[in-house]
């Protein structure tokens, strides 16, 4: 990551952010049990920058952009964003902060609402946030955003069922832009596409940024596409982050145990070549109950006593580079 993106104050910091949920038991008379989506986790966001998210099915990081915009409240922690904490704002206190957080979901189509169009799906907020009243207006404003992203006058009186995925997916990005935000949480917007149209939507994300000075959270399961688009990749497991640092040193020298697993799971590119893979033995560990301990220590090939007894912090083990591991931090725990 350059070095003038992380230059200033952090536009959002996450602080120990936890999101529980209480799960009913299947027996009478059993108190609910608590499912750990998010476990205290703590990301600084820089205006500009592309931070990508990745992990495993059911790691949280969709519950993560969701606790961004607000969409779900977290339990604990702090989002500040410009100085002033979401968490504590009511929602009619949140209006105002939401025209700047904007997000675009993994499903194109059930995303948009079928009954509308074009033009009523991108200028609903518009209406909603009072910002512009004269429906010639909106008409031009709707038609500028659909430029952006590569559609034209002919696609504002359609509706969802009669675009392809990528052309619904840039109708969700317009949507989101039409508002002018500073921060767009982008959950898996490519998973559900064809992969030669993914190509042509990751580089509007790209455009898009350059021209409005946007800042990205990217979440995806997809090693290939963070490495493309993101400055920064914060690598997460089962409801915390493990490791983050620049992209290009998250591929060319991951430190985290779990982090070297996932990238030696990457086919290699010449049948030839010849790659140790890393493979991580046992169950993944339940988020329900009580956790105790690193998430990673029933699997982990690493693992040392102190795994099973203390949980890692994210700490730095080389200039822009944390990792949340005793092999990195041995000084935190003496053998007893």
């Amino acid at each position: 990551m350059t070095e003038d993106k992380m230059a200033g104050t952090p536009i959002i910091r996450i602080k120990n952010l936890k999101k529980d949920y209480k799960i009913r038991s299947s027996k009478l008379g059993q108190p609910p049990r608590v499912l750990h989506a998010l476990s205290g986790v703590s990301l600084d966001l820089f205006q500009g920058e592309t931070l990508g998210v990745i992990g495993e099915s059911g790691c949280g990081k969709s519950t993560l952009g969701k606790c961004l915009v607000q969409l779900t409240r977290p339990t604990a922690g702090e989002i500040l964003y410009n100085g002033q904490n979401l968490c504590a704002l009511s929602n009619s206190a949140l209006k105002p902060v939401r025209k700047e957080l904007q997000m675009v979901f993994q499903d194109p189509y059930s995303s948009l609402d079928p009954r509308f169009t074009t033009k009523a799906a991108i200028e609903e907020p518009l209406i909603i946030h009072g910002l512009e009243r004269d429906s010639k207006k909106r008409r031009e404003t709707v038609l500028a955003m659909l430029r952006e992203v590569g559609l034209d006058v002919q696609h504002m009186d359609r509706y969802p069922h009669e675009f392809s995925g990528g052309q619904r997916q840039r109708i969700n990005v317009a949507r989101a832009l039409v508002l002018q935000p500073k921060v767009i949480v982008c959950d898996e917007p490519v998973s559900a596409l064809d992969v030669s149209v993914q190509a042509q939507v990751l580089n509007l994300f790209s455009s898009l940024q350059k021209r409005h000075n946007l800042t990205y959270i990217f979440i995806s399961h997809d090693l290939s596409v963070i490495k493309h688009i993101s400055d920064r990749v914060a690598i997460m497991y089962l409801g915390t982050v493990v490791e983050l640092c620049d992209a290009d040193e998250i591929y060319q020298n991951p430190r985290h145990p779990y982090t070297k697993a996932l990238l030696s799971a990457i086919p290699p590119d010449s049948p030839f070549e010849k790659a140790q893979k890393l493979t991580l033995s046992g169950e993944i560990p339940s988020p329900i109950g009580d956790l105790t301990g690193c998430p990673l220590a029933g699997r982990c090939p690493e693992r040392m006593p102190v795994c099973s007894q203390k949980r890692p912090a994210l700490k730095e083990i080389s200039p822009g580079h944390r990792a949340a591991c005793f092999l990195y931090h041995q000084e935190e725990y003496a053998e007893e």
